[in-house]
């Protein structure tokens, strides 16, 4: 994957999140589709690009609600430098390991943002974790199953992990 291709998937990521997310929620928790995509972007380039990436990506997104600006930046940062460490060590061509990974990456991204969002509130961000953070999460990375199985028939080697369908 190239750093174009990936600023598109970016920009995609970013309205596909704001306008189609909001419709395919099950049970009030939706896909996190920034997260995604830093997540797959560090696999696939590296800490720096994600990095880079998701404080982009976050940006944009809390355009949404300016009183919490930086905050969604700040987190999806924080996932595409720590997703990229946690790749270095893991067998990347296992589907179930790319699902554990965006469970996680998606986790830390609620904890973060939503530890601040809730700063005063701490029983209503357990609450908040424990009805949508995790069904969110499974549902991100039930989307990565998707993603890994279209980088295999593609032959993406950077997600895949060289194996191509």
């Amino acid at each position: 994957m190239r750093i174009g291709t990936y600023a598109a998937l970016a920009f995609v990521a970013v309205v596909l999140d704001a306008t189609v997310a909001p419709e395919i929620e099950i049970l009030g928790a939706r896909p996190d589709l920034l997260v995604l995509v830093v997540a797959y972007g560090s696999l696939a380039l590296g800490s720096r690009p994600a990095t880079i990436a998701g404080l982009v990506m976050g940006l944009i997104a809390d355009a949404e609600m300016p009183e919490y600006l930086g905050l969604h930046a700040f987190s999806l940062a924080v996932v595409g430098f720590l997703s990229a460490g946690i790749w270095d060590h893991l067998v990347r061509s296992n589907v179930f390991v790319q699902c554990a990974v965006l469970l996680v990456a998606t986790l830390l991204h609620d904890s973060v943002y939503y530890l601040v969002y809730y700063r005063n509130h701490l029983d209503m961000y357990v609450r908040f974790l424990a009805r949508y953070g995790l069904l969110g999460a499974l549902y991100t990375a039930a989307l990565g199953v998707l993603v890994f199985g279209l980088a295999r028939a593609r032959g993406w080697r950077s997600i895949s992990g060289g194996f191509t369908g």
